[in-house]
């Protein structure tokens, strides 16, 4: 039986050209402590997010160089993408600090559970 369902499952996937890795995810659950242990990992790592971030706004400042006087259009739309990288990067910064924080909780927690 479970080789049927496999196969139909495949089958499908190829007939609507799914692709079946892409389309998996991993839940985040609900541990703030772990996902905020991850969103740090990958922001710190070498080339990591902060990296990115850092390279895509000096991207934009360096573009801001090359656009003529008086072209505002072009200057709204580089401060505009420039802020959206900060709002992103800001929003992977809270996760982290979110898990910090409750980390932090959970060991305050413990240590006056020890107390008592």
């Amino acid at each position: 039986m479970r080789n049927i369902a496999v196969w139909l499952v495949t089958y499908l996937a190829h007939r609507f050209n799914i692709a079946l890795v892409a389309e998996s995810r991993i839940t985040n659950g609900t541990d703030k402590v772990a996902r905020g242990q991850r969103y740090e990992a990958f922001y710190l790592e070498e080339d990591g997010l902060r990296d990115m971030f850092t390279a895509l706004r000096r991207d934009y400042f360096e573009k801001v160089g090359d656009v003529k006087p008086g072209d505002t259009d072009s200057l709204k739309a580089l401060a505009m993408a420039d802020k959206i990288a900060r709002e992103i990067e800001r929003k992977f910064q809270t996760v982290i600090e979110t898990g910090k924080i409750y980390g932090n909780d959970a060991r305050h927690t413990q240590k006056i559970a020890n107390i008592r």
